[in-house]
């Protein structure tokens, strides 16, 4: 034989070799495969919320963010609660700025669909020295089917810049230093 022919079964020998070992590696294994959550027309129609911060440390207090639910179905209008603990000496008043954003999880596009705004709220709130108050906020926005939610704390600054559109016909303007 060869040095030609014993060279590419030499390479042959290494690729199936390499496609065995992949393919043992990348396949689920039992206890893997039983964890995965089989996915149903009914599991992919469940809108599971992300929350950004679900805890955040302020201003000398502890604000905590939670959901009535840990998924919903599209129609349902989720439910939040805010316990908020003052951790100083000193009475504190806080204010607790709150949005929901949401994105089509089935966009037709390349890029993901840019999330927008679904609700917001800001709420004032005075504690005294070591006082803890829970606010149960209700959104008032129904969830819409193959949507992507999340809460987070403040605005996101991504929905609030403007988009700006460039336009070609615009000359540009050459400032000189003096």
């Amino acid at each position: 034989m060869s040095i030609l022919g014993k060279n590419t079964l030499g390479m042959l020998g290494i690729a199936a070799f390499t496609m065995v070992a992949s393919l043992a590696l990348l396949t689920p294994h039992g206890a893997d495969a039983a964890e995965e959550e089989v996915k149903t027309a009914e599991n992919l129609r469940t809108i599971k919320p992300y929350i950004s911060v679900p805890t955040l440390e302020e201003g000398g207090c502890t604000i905590t963010l939670k959901t009535d639910k840990e998924s919903y179905a599209a129609g349902e209008k989720p439910v939040l609660t805010v316990e908020i603990t003052n951790t100083t000496d000193k009475a504190v008043t806080k204010t607790i700025d709150l949005c929901m954003t949401g994105r089509d999880v089935e966009s037709r596009s390349r890029m993901p669909a840019r999330p927008e705004m679904l609700w917001e709220l800001s709420k004032e709130v005075t504690l005294a020295a070591g006082e803890k108050q829970t606010l149960t906020l209700e959104t008032n926005v129904a969830l819409a089917e193959n949507q992507a939610v999340a809460f987070s704390f403040g605005k996101d600054d991504l929905i609030e810049r403007p988009i700006r559109i460039k336009d070609e016909a615009a000359k540009p303007v050459v400032r000189s230093e003096k």
